[in-house]
């Protein structure tokens, strides 16, 4: 059973081009660990209120969404290394303005500008990886850039909660001011730049095709469009962007204002949400594989539904922290499953496509989440926009259980 959890995950199975790009993950997660952990806290140190936090928020995703199609169009005609060299130097220019400007203006142009960056990785890492990686070691490729992102995240949160103390400690600051934290996100900007030195070795053509895919492959010119899958991958990533945008921008000012949690100790909360995610992830190939995507993302994403609903309601600290790492146990596993699952159901010759209507139809609904969420909290509190949330989450798996119903085709996972 262990064998069959852990077959794929020897990193010395795969060339040197998915190795490379592996190492390109490690710094821009972390900068994107470091931004999610402490930028919303160092917005409230500014004295904005959660309906520009929201805004400012929601910017990311939506440039993201509205440069995903053109960013699969541009990968598709100059190759995924460009474009991933972009995204690095993209990134770092935005992070390091986000840190140093207080202009509302210029802000939010810079939050724009990085989704820009996080589009072009969000794009091309499953074509990126599904040209690269074997086709029998797909699922496990996606798997383990998965869970590099939750180990880079997880060990983040660990150690990002404690910077913005060490940057007062070091200057003589109180964490009460904005300093502290802009001096600790500077790192992250940094971060971002350090990306540039594995992702300039990977060749600058992607290596071949396998036999399988080549097999595999339909051609746009020998088979009509499959717009229904298409527009299906797009849509059920739009919940899922939905509920991104009506919740998780807002978790750590959730903590901070509802329960009094330190900057230390939400960094251990969402640093305890990936601990546990990570064997989740790790597992989820062997789930698909046991019990068909279908069976393994309907049931599980419906769960994680109804403890993010509940999360703003339940009023105590420590049931909300338990709701909270539900969802994410739930996210970690349901959604490497659905993204080897589509690469299975489309021809290559549409993977660039279809990531780019997923990446455009979730980041396009996260931001307008994030705009609508921030008016609410406002309003009514964390209550309802954790709850629509929650409903957002069921429409995703809906959509799953309409179209390809509780199959167990193995297919779907690699």
């Amino acid at each position: 059973m262990v064998r069959d959890v852990l077959a794929g995950f020897d990193l010395r199975e795969y060339n040197s081009s998915v190795q490379r790009f592996f190492l390109f993950a490690i710094p821009i997660f972390s900068s994107l660990a470091l931004y999610s952990l402490l930028y919303n806290l160092y917005l409230v140190r500014l004295s904005y209120q959660e309906d520009f936090i929201g805004h400012l928020a929601g910017l990311f995703p939506l440039a993201s969404g509205l440069v995903a199609i053109p960013a699969g169009i541009l990968s598709d005609r100059f190759g995924r290394k460009p474009l991933l060299i972009l995204a690095s130097v993209i990134l770092g220019i935005s992070q390091l303005g986000l840190c140093w400007v207080t202009v509302d203006a210029y802000l939010l142009a810079f939050s724009f500008l990085g989704g820009i960056g996080g589009a072009f990785v969000f794009v091309n890492f499953i074509p990126f990886l599904a040209e690269n990686a074997d086709a029998s070691r797909r699922s496990q490729a996606i798997a383990i850039w998965m869970s590099i992102q939750v180990v880079t995240r997880m060990l983040v949160s660990l150690v990002g909660g404690a910077l913005p103390g060490a940057m007062a400690w070091l200057t003589g600051l109180s964490t009460d001011m904005p300093e502290p934290f802009r001096y600790a996100l500077m790192l992250g900007a940094g971060l971002s730049l350090v990306a540039l030195i594995p992702i300039v070795g990977v060749p600058s053509k992607e290596a071949a095709l396998t036999s399988d895919e080549e097999a595999s492959d339909e051609s746009p010119k020998s088979a009509s469009t499959p717009w229904k899958h298409l527009i299906l991958f797009g849509s059920i990533s739009a919940c899922r962007g939905l509920t991104m945008g009506l919740s998780f921008p807002f978790l750590n000012v959730f903590f901070e204002s509802g329960y009094s949690a330190s900057t230390v100790a939400i960094g251990t909360i969402f640093f305890a949400s990936m601990a546990i995610g990570l064997p989740s992830t790790i597992c989820a190939p062997a789930l698909g594989r046991r019990f068909g995507p279908g069976r393994t993302i309907i049931p599980l994403r419906l769960i994680g539904a109804v403890a993010l609903g509940m999360m703003g309601w339940t009023g105590n600290y420590e049931m909300a922290i338990a709701l909270f790492l539900v969802s994410s146990v739930m996210e970690a596993i349901t959604v490497p499953t659905e993204m080897t699952f589509a690469t299975h159901t489309l021809p290559r010759a549409y993977w660039a496509r279809m990531q780019s209507l997923r990446v455009a139809g979730f980041q396009i609904l996260s931001g307008l989440g994030s705009f609508w969420a921030g008016g609410l909290i406002i309003e009514y509190g964390y209550d309802v926009p954790f709850a629509l949330a929650g409903v957002a989450r069921v429409g995703s798996s809906l959509l799953f259980l309409a179209a390809f119903g509780f199959t167990r085709r193995s297919g779907g996972t690699g």
